[in-house]
């Protein structure tokens, strides 16, 4: 699968850049207020759940972490199974995640003809609808993540090293269009567009410490669950022709090949061949 960049106003992210920006200044002045150190990090969340650049952390963000936390908690939950490394609980996305969330879409493609920066997908995540209105499904398309909450045993392993005050770690994600209209079908390129009706689930990505779980399968079967709660009855998606655990994945869910890009399409649009798939749900 690619990584399909969507298309989001500069005014949008120009927004989005504001409202970080106040959010950590009006922390910072209340930590002061309060008598509390206030110390300077590359990115966690803060009071206002959002993981940012200009993020603070100071002696009160343990309460606040508690209340981002108990926000995400009371989101649906789309997919809840155990895997290897503990429990898996996949349901969309939050503010406070995208900084999470861009780490891994930047791993997972890191080194492919799709690798992208991680200040590009920020961008991107930061502009999304689902993300800015704290995880609700926008009505074009939602953005998943799976969170890992290990066992105990698991938990002392150095693959399973938990962000600070946190007690799970977002471990994969993805998107789900619901109409032509979303951002990412809006960002593919022409050749073998997917079928006009069918829910269109692309930017699946899973940590590489965290693959051959079952984490791919438990983010399919909850991207197809929203589309089947949009009423849709059909999936699709692309996938590069080179991924064979990808393509394994897919057909074992049911997916069938509906085309391939042509020789010409991967020369003119600068891209792998990528194979379109599809099954009813």
């Amino acid at each position: 699968m690619q990584y399909t960049r969507p298309a989001v106003s500069q005014a949008s992210r120009d927004a989005a850049s504001s409202a970080r920006f106040s959010a950590s200044f009006s922390l910072r002045k209340a930590c002061r207020s309060a008598g509390a150190t206030v110390h300077r990090c590359r990115c966690y969340e803060t009071a206002v759940g959002q993981t940012q650049r200009h993020g603070v952390r100071c002696a009160a963000s343990s309460a606040d972490a508690a209340h981002a936390a108990a926000a995400a908690d009371a989101l649906p939950r789309l997919a809840e199974v155990s895997v290897p490394g503990g429990r898996l609980v996949v349901r969309p996305i939050t503010p406070g995640e995208i900084q999470a969330a861009g780490v891994v879409l930047t791993r997972a493609f890191a080194g492919s003809s799709e690798a992208v920066s991680l200040k590009e997908v920020l961008s991107d995540l930061e502009g999304q609808g689902g993300a800015s209105q704290g995880g609700a499904a926008a009505p074009t398309g939602c953005f998943l993540v799976a969170r890992l909450y290990p066992s105990t045993d698991a938990a002392s392993g150095s693959s399973m090293a938990l962000p600070p005050g946190q007690d799970s770690r977002l471990v994969a994600t993805a998107s789900v269009s619901l109409s032509g209209q979303d951002m990412p079908l809006r960002r593919l390129p022409p050749p073998n567009p997917p079928p006009a009706g069918a829910a269109y689930i692309s930017n699946m990505a899973v940590d590489p410490k965290f693959r051959r779980q079952g984490v791919a399968r438990a983010l399919l079967a909850a991207c197809e669950e929203v589309a089947r709660g949009a009423g849709l009855r059909e999936a699709a998606l692309h996938v590069r022709e080179v991924d064979a655990a990808a393509r394994a994945l897919y057909d074992s869910a049911g997916y069938k090949l509906m085309a391939k890009d042509s020789w010409v399409d991967t020369m003119k649009h600068n891209m792998r061949p990528r194979l379109l798939m599809k099954r009813e749900l």
